[in-house]
Parts: structure tokens; C-alpha cells; sequence
């Protein structure tokens, strides 16, 4: 997991679209293991890691593991830190801005 490219990237995009230090990030990550048993006890370990409560999603599926993260964009550098020591596996596949819908419409609205 190349994490300073992933880091670099999610600066650019985030500045780029005018989104300030104390905006929501979505990470996207994917994990492959050699057997389920492996990928049960990797999740067991990420929910009691300190990036368990940045997990708004995770979908198990045999072998493969799909992660969803919210952050904090200023708890960026830490969330992808951790998550490469306690998922090693783990390939980081998106960063980008969290965009709720409500907010949305009242941004087009003025």
C-alpha cells in the first residue's frame, strides 16, 4: 500500500475542490487473503484497533475484505498509518471528499 501517494492525492483533490481542513474523507480500501479464517481474524483485529471507529463500513465476502472509512480530514495521515500497520493487506483504492446530500442542495442554494 503506497501510503504517500494515497496521502499526496487526497491533499491535491481536497484543496483542489475547495473542501477546508475540517471536512469529512472517505477511504476506500480492499484486502485479499489466502483463506477466509485469515480474513475473519483481520477484521477481528481492525475492530478493536484504534481505526475500528472509523469503520462506517466493511463487507466480508470469502476471501476478500471491503473497508469504508470516514475521517476527519485532519485524522487523514493517521487513519492510513494505522491502517497499514494493522492491515498490511490492505490496498488503499479512493480518497475523496464526504459529501452528505443535505449539505448539497443548501450549497447550490445561494
Amino acid at each position: 500500500m503506497d501510503m504517500s501517494l494515497a496521502w499526496v492525492a487526497s491533499r491535491k483533490t481536497l484543496h483542489d475542490e475547495g473542501f477546508g481542513a475540517f471536512q469529512r474523507v472517505r477511504i476506500l480500501a480492499l484486502a485479499h487473503f489466502a483463506d477466509s479464517e485469515a480474513s475473519r481474524e483481520r477484521i477481528r483485529a481492525l475492530f478493536h484497533s484504534p481505526l475500528g471507529i472509523y469503520v462506517s463500513q466493511a463487507q466480508r465476502e470469502g476471501c476478500e475484505l471491503r473497508l469504508e472509512f470516514d475521517t476527519a480530514s485532519e485524522d487523514l495521515s493517521f487513519t492510513l498509518r494505522t491502517l497499514k500497520r494493522v492491515l498490511p493487506e490492505a490496498r488503499v483504492e479512493g480518497i475523496a471528499p464526504r459529501v452528505f446530500a443535505h449539505r448539497t442542495c443548501t450549497r447550490g442554494a445561494s
